[in-house]
């Protein structure tokens, strides 16, 4: 035995990360080797429709929200700003896809929205852009934020957004109004500005591209396209809802719905 060790000594090492605990039960996104499909694309029972805008037909599926959940941009506002967006930015995109993301997807994966280049859903395949469900839960940021975090943060209180800073955290209130505007108004253009970009590029020159540049280029696009939407009299404008599309298209009137009372939401969402 060598000198100065101790064998009932505890090892610092037990019941920490290093040793490998919890690595059984990490938290994480169910797969499948059954299926292949990302977990965005793996839709339940819902409507599927298309609709002709601007002279391009695209294809919509609405997933039903859950209890205390709702699309804060509704069928209707989807068609009226696509309606005014440039036709050959239209072209380029085949699905509206309005999603319910499980509590483990929300938790792991918080976002507005994200643009999808390959989205498949059988039969159908195609680019898409996927917009979440939301509900009205605070989320909690660290106060220490870099440059892309505060022009997120200004953004997020442009759209009405209650922002409240404390020393140590900043707590964000959405209410039904601001996740509106913050999903129809620039998550819905700015997915659309991914695609937009995409096409400027081949495969491996935009995969090589930072990040920062690629959100850059969809948040220019996003507030110029609001601009000019501003300019021409098109937005803002009320909630829409056409109760005899949606009876046609099979939608629930209270899938758009905001919930009475929000939770508490750890994970910001993004777009992507």
């Amino acid at each position: 035995m060598r000198p100065g060790w101790n064998p009932v000594r505890r090892n610092r090492n037990i019941g920490t990360p290093t040793q490998g605990h919890g690595e059984d039960n990490r938290l994480t996104i169910p797969e499948s080797w059954h299926d292949r499909s990302v977990y965005y694309e793996r839709l339940g029972d819902c409507p599927t429709f298309t609709q002709r805008i601007n002279g391009h037909t695209l294809r919509f599926f609405v997933e039903p929200t859950r209890t205390g959940w709702f699309h804060p941009c509704s069928v209707e506002d989807a068609l009226e700003i696509l309606s005014h967006v440039p036709a050959q930015d239209l072209a380029i995109l085949d699905f509206i896809v309005m999603r319910q993301p499980t509590r483990k997807q929300r938790i792991l994966r918080p976002v507005w929205g994200r643009a999808v280049f390959a989205f498949e859903k059988a039969p159908h395949a195609g680019t898409a852009i996927v917009l979440e469900a939301q509900h009205l839960g605070t989320t909690v940021w660290r106060n220490a934020r870099d440059p892309q975090d505060q022009r997120e943060l200004d953004r997020l209180q442009a759209d009405g957004h209650q922002i409240r800073k404390t020393r140590r955290s900043i707590t964000i209130a959405p209410t039904a109004a601001s996740l509106r505007n913050t999903v129809l108004y620039r998550t819905l253009l700015h997915e659309l500005g991914h695609h937009v970009d995409y096409r400027r590029f081949t495969g491996d020159a935009w995969d090589s591209r930072p990040s920062a540049q690629k959100e850059d280029f969809a948040h220019r696009y996003a507030a110029e396209q609001m601009g000019l939407l501003r300019q021409a009299g098109v937005a803002p404008f009320d909630p829409q809802a056409d109760a005899a599309l949606r009876r046609v298209l099979g939608l629930k009137d209270e899938w758009f719905v905001p919930p009475q009372h929000g939770t508490m939401d750890p994970c910001p969402p993004s777009t992507t």
